[in-house]
């Protein structure tokens, strides 16, 4: 399980990604944050499968990035951060939970 230091900079993570990828929170409807929080669940996914997998963080965010990743291109910009963020995690976080706790949190941000 998550522990409660570790789910601060879920919240910053989140209000950062708001700025990245250009999205106006306010104008945002729940089915679009819901949308917008899945789609960076699975980045946040895919990055702690790779980075498990032994891929460093330069791979991670190419392969990633590359258009046949899976991720929608409308969240490209928020490619870097994510991969970025996961790279500062410990190496036993490197769980399926990380991505759930993510999108939790993201769901939840009340701007």
């Amino acid at each position: 399980m998550m522990r409660p230091a570790l789910m601060r900079p879920f919240a910053l993570i989140t209000a950062s990604l708001l700025v990245v990828t250009g999205t106006v929170a306010i104008a945002e409807t729940d089915a679009e944050r819901a949308a917008r929080c899945a789609g960076q669940a699975q980045i946040v996914a895919q990055a702690v499968d790779l980075r498990a997998g032994g891929t460093d963080e330069a791979g991670t965010t190419s392969r990633l990035e590359a258009s046949d990743s899976g991720i929608d291109p409308k969240y490209a910009p928020s490619v870097s951060v994510l991969v970025g963020w996961i790279y500062t995690l410990p190496p036993e976080q490197m769980t399926a939970e990380v991505a759930t706790a993510f999108e939790t949190q993201c769901l939840g941000y009340k701007p």
